[in-house]
């Protein structure tokens, strides 16, 4: 199976790419393509992971307060700023 390329700029850039990795245009094209999906699965991946920090975040907001203690007083701070 072929492709056409009917831009002489992409046919230009991929004949250098291809020089520079050393690479038949095939091999040049598989490769790019390639790194080019594992960055748009990469960012899927950080994209899911950050809406599940998301909802963890907000489960955790929605939990009653037990305590009246400041954030000082309950990691054990004096008025000084010292642990006790």
């Amino acid at each position: 199976m072929g492709i056409s390329i009917k831009s002489v700029e992409a046919e230009r850039k991929l004949r250098r790419a291809s020089r520079l990795m050393g690479k038949s245009l095939t091999a040049t094209v598989i490769e790019l393509a390639d790194a080019k999906l594992k960055e748009f699965d990469a960012k899927k991946d950080r994209d899911r992971r950050m809406r599940k920090v998301e909802e963890i975040v907000q489960r955790i907001k929605r939990l009653p307060v037990l305590s009246t203690a400041s954030e000082d007083e309950i990691l054990g701070y004096n008025e000084k700023g010292y642990f006790d």
